[in-house]
């Protein structure tokens, strides 16, 4: 008999988050977002960012376990100066002996909020491209 009740709870709590998710409100993101305004100029942000790859320095920081080997992004101060709405900046505990803690903050580039900037960039640079042929088409027939 317990284990039927238990049963029959459970069954009814998955019940009810099923109700819930099927009843929850769908709201699209452009609802969402106002003021919504296309990038000009993305190309002149990713010619300004400078990408390198680099390893972290385990020496000085083993103890924020940070990534071992080779790494491709940017360095996040270079970074700011371009796109600074892209720049996060996280505060990380670690145990600096017994009983003691420090805490140190780490910036670095979200990539994820480069993407709009490149897709404006590869656009631009396509519109360039249609330009360059219809000048090229253009030429070829003047001659």
């Amino acid at each position: 008999m317990k284990i039927r009740v238990q049963f029959l709870l459970s069954l009814s709590v998955i019940l009810s988050a099923l109700t819930f998710s099927a009843s929850a409100q769908q709201v699209n993101d452009a609802q969402l977002k106002t003021n919504a305004t296309p990038i000009n100029n993305s190309l002149s942000y990713i010619n300004r960012l400078q990408p390198v790859t680099y390893q972290y320095n385990h020496n000085d920081y083993k103890q924020l376990n940070l990534p071992t080997g080779l790494q491709v992004g940017f360095i996040a101060n270079d970074a700011k100066q371009v796109a600074p709405w892209a720049i996060t900046t996280s505060n990380n505990w670690y145990n600096a002996g017994k009983g003691s803690q420090r805490a140190v903050s780490t910036s670095e580039v979200d990539l994820q909020k480069l993407v709009p900037l490149l897709v404006g960039a590869v656009k631009e640079q396509q519109a360039e491209i249609e330009k360059l042929k219809q000048e090229v088409q253009q030429l070829k027939q003047s001659r």
